[in-house]
């Protein structure tokens, strides 16, 4: 049976404080300080009720107490009570005005420092090169930044500050509590610190259980309700409905249910408490009259317990509710931790300043392997790709086009071998991406309007009107743009749903010609239109292609008629290289 090691609650305070920068550290300082002072108001707050407890009994008692600060005799019994409840209120008052800034300026300092830490998370994804990007499952990505951090700032800091408050007010309490009565208090602290190990033992680690069940859940649910959403048209035709909603319905069973026992557990000290704390009041009453206390102390005492109690207890039910809540968010801690820290390969890209593109493209040598695979997908590729050449690569699936493609484009570095541009330049170069247009296979189009899915990721403010212009007439998107209401500031909907797919191909090759490249590179581009809207695409692939060196990537021999050559891949290795009229005699052979 596989044991779960349940990390500490100390283990994972720590690996918070190493991720945190160090103005993030000296606000927890500044957290901690307004913490003291709200404790000290607390116990002042205490101290006057118990004041005007005895008071209200023994109204000379108000009037030797004033006697102190300066106010003598001819204060009145009736007046004493009205400046000590003045007093009282006014201690209140300020109490809770402090209380409340002290809540604003909590609540604000975590909401920044998760804001900052989600950026920087995402900032480190943004940084990972594409190798290390196609290695993990686009989910883990989403629900780390969009959940385990928001758990983390959310639950776990908000627990952490929530039980830093509510234990140092209780402490303080408690000290008076001693105070006032030293072996009524030790009893009772006693009895608190059992009732306390017996929940921190029992109850603590199942919350860290059923947060690692939850955290999973979250994650398989979040990505079968994407899943169902993102092929729905897939899933409406082969008649899955069903299939897809019950493995939605599966984890996010799960999840209910696991946030519901959170829940009903969260519900459950509270009650403990208040029974604890009516048997000990009462116990306290039992205790003082044993001891023979004059009435008089005894009010004065048991007013000082009862606010102490009535403060403590609902803290002490916070404590525990945000233990459990901190223990619950540890699976999400650990995992943040881990993300954050993970040596991932950063992208690399040089900044060559005197970059240029006047000759070739040359391969040499050049193996490559994915990580984690033993299996080579490209074998000694030795290739020269002249400048305004128009090159076919063709191959069947798993042959290696789309990995030649992604070294080309310099988001894969070989295994072995190497590739130049003019024989000096790497194509890991900042330089070589700004003269490339791609236009990949499946399409990602956002919802949002024509014009900024062609300028993409660009602002309205931006946007190159003429390179716009420019690069919807070359794809032959005029006319179509023309007859719509909205004209270019028509939505096309998530994923360009509202789009056919040759208008969605075309858009591409807008985005593509926008930076006016000199280099365009095709991924099988063509691949999902029927044989129609292909020859026309091809048209006006040909069209833009002028004066540009032209890289297609297809499995159709009819998309590369205009390709100089035409290299077969197959199972990683140049088979042939040839013309198109070579290829299409070879294949009718």
């Amino acid at each position: 049976m596989l044991i779960t090691v349940i990390p500490s609650n100390i283990s994972a305070l720590k690996k918070i404080r190493s991720i945190l920068t160090r103005e993030e550290k000296l606000k927890w300082l500044i957290i901690v300080a307004f913490t003291v002072c709200l404790s000290i108001l607390e116990v002042i707050t205490a101290s006057v009720i118990v004041l005007f407890a005895q008071v209200l009994i023994l109204p000379e008692k108000g009037q030797y107490y004033l006697s102190k600060i300066g106010l003598h005799d001819q204060i009145s019994q009736s007046q004493s009570i009205l400046y000590i409840a003045i007093l009282c209120g006014l201690t209140y008052f300020i109490k809770n005005f402090f209380a409340a800034i002290d809540a604003f300026h909590l609540n604000f300092s975590i909401q920044e420092m998760n804001y900052n830490f989600k950026n920087k998370m995402l900032h480190r994804y943004a940084q990972s090169d594409y190798a290390s990007y196609i290695s993990k499952n686009s989910m883990h990505g989403y629900n780390v930044v969009s959940g385990d951090v928001e758990l983390m700032f959310n639950n776990a800091m908000l627990a952490i500050a929530t039980l830093l408050s509510e234990g140092m007010i209780s402490s303080f309490l408690i000290a008076m509590v001693i105070y006032m009565n030293p072996p009524l208090a030790i009893i009772i602290f006693g009895f608190g610190v059992c009732v306390w190990l017996s929940l921190s033992k029992g109850l603590l680690p199942q919350f860290y259980r059923w947060g690692k069940r939850t955290q999973e859940s979250a994650l398989y649910s979040s990505q079968n309700l994407l899943q169902f959403f993102h092929a729905f048209k897939e899933i409406a035709l082969l008649g899955k409905r069903d299939s897809f909603v019950d493995a939605y319905k599966f984890y996010s069973k799960n999840q209910s249910k696991l946030r519901a026992v959170q829940s009903t557990t969260n519900a459950l000290p509270r009650m403990i408490i208040e029974v604890i704390f009516v048997g000990l009041f009462v116990f306290s009453i039992v205790f003082l009259c044993m001891r023979n206390e004059n009435s008089n102390q005894l009010i004065g005492v048991l007013g000082g317990y009862l606010y102490a109690g009535f403060r403590i207890m609902p803290g002490l039910n916070r404590i525990i509710n945000q233990l459990n809540v901190f223990k619950s968010s540890i699976p999400s801690i650990e995992r943040v931790y881990s993300e954050y820290n993970t040596v991932v390969s950063k992208e690399s890209y040089l900044d060559i300043k005197d970059f240029s593109f006047n000759e070739s493209i040359s391969l040499n040598n050049l193996f490559y392997s994915y990580p984690n695979t033993k299996k080579n997908a490209l074998i000694n590729i030795n290739l020269i790709i002249n400048k305004g050449d128009c090159i076919g690569i063709i191959g069947e699936t798993g042959s290696g086009k789309s990995t030649l493609s992604d070294i080309i484009l310099g988001f894969l570095k070989p295994t072995d071998g190497i590739i130049l541009i003019d024989k000096k330049y790497p194509v890991t170069s900042l330089q070589w991406h700004n003269i490339i247009g791609y236009v990949p296979q499946s399409i990602y189009l956002i919802d949002d309007s024509i014009e900024a899915n062609i300028a993409f990721g660009e602002t309205s403010e931006k946007i190159n009107s003429s390179n716009l212009s420019e690069a919807i007439k070359a794809s032959q998107l005029s006319k179509f743009i023309d007859n719509l209401p909205n004209g270019i500031k028509t939505f096309v909907g998530e994923r360009g749903v509202r789009l056919s797919g040759g208008e969605r191909q075309r858009i591409a090759i807008a985005r593509a010609l926008y930076r006016n490249p000199e280099v365009l590179i095709f991924d099988e581009a063509t691949s999902a239109l029927d044989n129609e809207t292909e020859a026309k695409l091809i048209e006006t692939i040909h069209n833009v292609s002028k004066n540009r060196t032209v890289i297609m990537i297809a499995h159709r021999l009819t998309t590369l008629k205009n390709c100089d050559r035409v290299i077969v891949l197959k199972s990683g290795i140049i088979e042939n290289e040839l013309s198109y009229k070579e290829l299409i005699h070879q294949a009718v052979i």
